[in-house]
């Protein structure tokens, strides 16, 4: 009987050890979980404080009606300057009180619309090729480098990125020349 109590013991002993060492590695694994957590949240947040927007710029014509227009916002000289470009006009710089906030905006629009990730061309397939429609070009360059060249012809991604931030650009290009957008 006393060798069935120690073998009991022993036996149980063993189980709570056992016990205590995969609660041990339990804890273990959800504080690394956690850490983990915590440091994809510090990069997501550094991440997005370290991508800066140096310029951003959008083109559209519409083939028969619709002239010309390009519209970039960019910084130059420590500012931020707008420059607009029309079909039979030289390119107009001015310089903008709200530049910073108008990079932000379209950077916010850019990442959230994954701009970034646009082909460098769209185009119909040859049988659906017509020479009335539209043309658009699209352009961005971060201050690490990055950069994106995008344009289409009656074609192009599927988002509404395009429509963001040409709406953007051209309604401050409108207010810059007295115009209602």
């Amino acid at each position: 009987m006393k060798f069935f109590k120690i073998t009991v013991l022993v036996v149980a002993l063993a189980m709570l050890g056992s016990a205590f060492t995969v609660d041990a590695k339990v804890k273990k694994r959800r504080s690394t979980i956690k850490k983990e957590k915590q440091m994809k949240r510090a990069n997501k947040s550094n991440k997005s404080q370290q991508c800066v927007l140096d310029m951003v710029e959008y083109q559209y014509q519409g083939m028969m009606m619709t002239p010309v227009a390009k519209v970039r916002v960019e910084r130059k000289n420590g500012k931020v300057v707008l420059a607009i470009k029309g079909t039979s006009t030289d390119e107009k710089e001015y310089a903008i009180d709200d530049g910073e906030e108008m990079l932000k905006e379209a950077l916010a629009i850019i990442e959230q619309e994954k701009m970034m990730e646009y082909a460098r061309s769209y185009e119909l397939p040859p049988e659906m090729d017509v020479l009335d429609g539209y043309f658009w070009s699209f352009g961005a360059r971060l201050a690490d480098g990055r950069s994106v060249n995008s344009s289409g012809h009656n074609a192009g991604p599927s988002d509404e990125g395009r429509e963001k931030i040409h709406s953007l650009l051209f309604k401050r290009a409108f207010k810059e020349i007295g115009m209602d957008y």
